[in-house]
C-alpha cells in the first residue's frame, strides 16, 4: 500500500495525507466526545434518580402514610404532581417494610408487591444505592433510598428508575449528532484541502511541483556551466546559491558560503545597498583572491522591494590575457619606436666620440649602453602595460646604465591602463621625478653598490608607487623640509621635483612616506586609494 502511495503525484499525496489526517483527528475527537457524553449523561440520570428518591423518602406525608398501613389520596397527588415536573424521570415506587407497594406512576401496579428483590439491601438498612435490573415495563435504572421514622426504624423505602430505552435513545441521537457533524467537517476537510492544493499551486506559479524540482535541477546545472560567478544573496547580504565558478573565485565551498554574510568572504561588496535602494551596479573592477574581476550587483524584484541581490563576477584574467595578445603589437610598436629613438641618440654620441678622437670614450659608452639587457626590457613591458609609463621607465634604465647604475622593476609590479587612479600625465611626473633623483644621488657619490627598485602595484581600489636606492640617503637636517620648494642637497636653482610630488600626492588625497638612512638608501612610497576622506 505504501508503495501504491508513493506512485501517486506529489498534489494526490498531500490530498490523501491531509484528508486521512483529518479523518483520523475527527474520529478522535468524537470518539472522545461521545464518551464523555455519554458518561456525563449516565452521571446526570444517576444524579436524578438518586435526589429525587432522597427528596421523596424524606417527605413527612410519605413517612406519615407508610405508618398508617394505606395509601394516601394526598400523597398520591402530590407524588403524581412531582413526577410531572421531572420528564426525565419515568417511575416513582413508594413500599413498606413488606415490599408492599403504596404509590406507582402506574395506578395498575399500586397494591401489588415488589418482587424484583433488589430492594432486599435497602431494607436491611443499606446506604442509598443505584441497580440496573428488569422490571414491569422493562429494563431500568433504578435509585433505591429507606424510609425511616423518627427513631431509626425502617418504614420502607422509595424507588425512583429511568428507562435504558430512553438512555439508549439519547445515546443514539448523540451517535447519529457525532455522524453527522463528522461527515460535515469531513466535507470541509476536503474542501480545505482541495483549496490547499491550489493554493500551493498558484504559489508555484502553475507549476507542478515535481516540474519546478526538474527545472530547479534543470536551473543548478546551467548555472554551474556558466563561466562567470554567480552568488545570490538576500536582502541582508546573506548568500543563498552560489555556482561552481564563484566558489572557485571565492575559494570557499557552496556549503561553506551557504548563510554566510558575502561581505566576509568578499569585503567589497556592495549587496546590501544594492538591494536597499534597487539600483544595480555594473562591471566595478574589483580583485577577488589575487584575481582580477568585473562585480556586479543586480537587485531581484520581489513582493515587496528586492527580495535579494544576484552577484555576477567576471573574471578578467582572461580576458586581459586576449587583450594583451590584441594590443601586444601596440606595445611592440611603441617599444621599437623608443629603442630607434634611443638608438639615434646613441650613435649620435658615439660619432661625436670618434670624430674628436676619443676612441676609449666611445668605447665605454658602448660597453654599459648594453648593460640594459632586452629580457630587462621585456620584463618591464609585460608589467607596465601603461606604454607612456613604460617608454619613461625603460629610458631612465638606459640612461641610469650609462651612469654605471642598474634600474630595475620587481617582477611582481602589476600595472594596467583602467587600474590606474590618477592621469597619466601625474604617474609620468611622478615616476620620472623619483627616479631622476634617485640617478643623481647614485651618479654624484662613491657608492659600492649602486641599485635603483622601482615597483608599481595597481588595483582599481588603491595603487602603491615604491621607489628605493642604495644611495647615501638624505641629510637629517633638511629631512623635515624635503617637499618644500628650493629646499635640495644638490645645490641652488633645485629641490622643485619632489616638491611638485608632495603637491600631486595632496592633490589626489595619496599618503608619501620616506624611510632613509645614512650610508644605506633611501625608499619613498607613494599610495593612493578610491574613496575620498571626508572634510572635517
Amino acid at each position: 500500500m505504501f508503495h501504491t502511495f508513493q506512485r501517486f503525484s506529489l498534489e494526490k499525496q498531500l490530498f490523501a495525507s491531509f484528508v486521512g489526517f483529518a479523518a483520523v483527528l475527527l474520529l478522535l475527537t468524537m470518539g472522545v466526545s461521545l464518551i464523555l457524553d455519554i458518561n456525563r449523561q449516565m452521571q446526570s440520570t444517576d444524579s436524578l434518580i438518586r435526589s429525587s428518591a432522597s427528596y421523596i423518602a424524606s417527605l413527612d406525608s410519605v413517612k406519615n402514610m407508610l405508618k398508617q398501613g394505606y395509601p394516601d389520596p394526598e400523597v398520591t397527588k402530590e407524588l403524581d404532581s412531582f413526577n410531572e415536573s421531572l420528564e426525565d424521570l419515568h417511575v416513582i415506587v413508594i413500599c413498606d417494610a413488606n415490599s408492599l407497594r403504596f404509590y406507582h406512576t402506574n395506578r395498575q401496579d399500586a397494591g401489588d408487591s415488589f418482587v424484583n428483590g433488589d430492594q432486599e439491601a435497602i431494607l436491611q438498612g443499606s446506604e442509598p444505592y443505584i441497580t440496573t435490573g428488569y422490571g414491569t415495563h422493562g429494563t431500568q435504572r433504578r435509585a433505591f433510598h429507606a424510609v425511616e421514622d423518627t427513631d431509626g426504624t425502617i418504614l420502607g423505602f422509595v424507588m425512583t428508575s429511568v428507562f435504558i430505552s430512553d438512555i439508549y435513545a439519547h445515546i443514539q441521537s448523540l451517535i447519529l449528532y457525532c455522524i453527522l457533524l463528522f461527515c460535515t467537517a469531513l466535507v470541509v476537510a476536503l474542501g480545505l484541502s482541495r483549496g490547499l492544493v491550489a493554493l500551493l499551486r498558484r504559489s508555484l506559479l502553475g507549476y507542478h511541483p515535481t516540474e519546478l524540482l526538474e527545472l530547479y535541477l534543470q536551473q543548478g546545472e546551467v548555472l554551474n556551466a556558466v563561466e562567470d560567478g554567480l552568488v545570490a544573496t538576500d536582502p541582508k547580504g546573506k548568500v543563498v546559491f552560489a555556482n561552481q565558478t564563484a566558489c572557485r573565485l571565492l575559494q570557499k565551498s557552496e556549503k561553506a558560503l551557504k548563510g554566510r554574510k558575502l561581505n566576509q568572504v568578499f569585503p567589497e561588496s556592495s549587496c546590501v545597498q544594492a538591494a536597499r535602494t534597487g539600483e544595480a551596479v555594473h562591471n566595478r573592477s574589483c580583485v577577488i583572491s589575487g584575481h582580477p574581476v568585473l562585480s556586479s550587483e543586480i537587485p531581484i524584484p520581489g513582493k515587496s522591494g528586492s527580495s535579494g541581490v544576484l552577484n555576477v563576477f567576471h573574471d578578467k584574467t582572461e580576458l586581459q590575457k586576449l587583450s594583451d595578445e590584441l594590443s601586444g603589437a601596440h606595445y611592440m610598436l611603441d617599444t621599437l619606436r623608443f629603442f630607434n629613438h634611443e638608438f639615434m641618440n646613441k650613435l649620435h654620441v658615439i660619432l661625436g666620440y670618434l670624430q674628436t678622437g676619443e676612441t676609449e670614450k666611445a668605447a665605454s659608452f658602448i660597453i654599459n649602453s648594453s648593460l640594459v639587457s632586452s629580457q630587462a626590457i621585456r620584463e618591464t613591458a609585460d608589467c607596465i602595460r601603461v606604454s607612456r609609463i613604460c617608454a619613461l621607465v625603460i629610458g631612465k634604465m638606459m640612461h641610469a646604465a650609462e651612469l654605471g647604475i642598474r634600474l630595475a622593476v620587481a617582477p611582481d609590479s602589476y600595472c594596467r591602463q583602467e587600474d590606474l587612479l590618477l592621469p597619466e600625465e601625474d604617474y609620468v611626473t611622478i615616476v620620472g621625478n623619483l627616479l631622476e633623483n634617485a640617478v643623481e644621488e647614485l651618479s654624484r657619490g662613491e657608492h659600492d653598490l649602486k641599485e635603483i627598485r622601482l615597483a608599481l602595484y595597481c588595483r582599481p581600489d588603491c595603487n602603491v608607487i615604491v621607489c628605493e636606492d642604495t644611495g647615501g640617503g638624505v641629510d637629517p637636517e633638511i629631512q623635515p623640509h624635503i617637499f618644500e620648494k628650493g629646499v635640495s642637497s644638490k645645490g641652488e636653482g633645485r629641490g622643485l621635483g619632489l616638491c611638485l610630488i608632495h603637491q600631486l600626492v595632496e592633490q589626489h588625497h595619496g599618503t608619501i612616506d620616506v624611510m632613509t638612512e645614512a650610508g644605506a638608501g633611501t625608499c619613498f612610497t607613494l599610495t593612493f586609494t578610491d574613496s575620498v576622506p571626508e572634510e572635517a
